[in-house]
């Protein structure tokens, strides 16, 4: 069983997170951050009850753009990080045959790259390859982990994995971008961290 907590903004490990619980990762979007724009991220630990293998990934479309990545080193804070952190986002589904998914990048996701692992959800057959048809690159050659044919308008996402000691926490990243001119506002909640073993 997976637990999660929050970080101090020193980015020690902090108070657990219920999942479902509006604004208990990061704060509603203010109307000043939607008329702006606004990136935001937050560290978030995790630990589970018994030793495992965990993807960690996007796994749920959000109103907002949504990465997650790790740092260099699990004492970071958010004045530690680089910028040149490798993420993990997600791309839709444009078509889905058994043996090859057609997908376009959302601009507020990060690309899935040549050597990811991706997940994808939905139905039990192995897929042969990704074409990103937004950029004309065909025959992504990800490491295809966890592998469902997926439908039209869902997303497939990139992952990392993370090895679990039983009771250990060990940090990852999440991002929120919001668009500059958004009309959403609000929260989102941690429901879409995608995990298995």
């Amino acid at each position: 069983m997976y637990t999660f907590y929050n970080s101090k903004v020193d980015g020690t490990i902090d108070a657990q997170i219920t999942s479902g619980v509006v604004g208990n990762l990061f704060t509603s979007v203010t109307v000043s951050e939607r008329v702006a724009g606004d990136t935001e991220f937050q560290k978030v630990w995790i630990t589970d009850d018994a030793d495992s293998n965990t993807y960690v990934g996007i796994n749920s479309y959000s109103a907002y753009g949504q990465n997650v990545f790790l740092s260099a080193n699990e004492a970071d804070a958010v004045g530690d990080l680089t910028g040149s952190e490798v993420k993990y986002g997600a791309m839709k589904v444009v078509s889905a045959l058994e043996t090859a998914v057609t997908v376009t990048n959302d601009p507020l996701y990060t690309l899935i790259r040549v050597g990811d692992t991706i997940a994808v959800k939905s139905a039990p057959y192995e897929v042969a390859s990704i074409t990103d048809n937004g950029d004309g690159t065909s025959d992504i050659a990800a490491t295809i982990d966890y592998v469902a044919v997926p439908g039209v308008g869902e997303f497939i996402t990139s992952m990392f994995t993370m090895a679990l000691t039983t009771g250990t926490p060990k940090p990852f990243w999440r991002e929120r971008q919001v668009e500059a001119g958004s009309t959403w506002s609000g929260a989102p909640v941690v429901v879409d961290i995608l995990l298995g073993s």
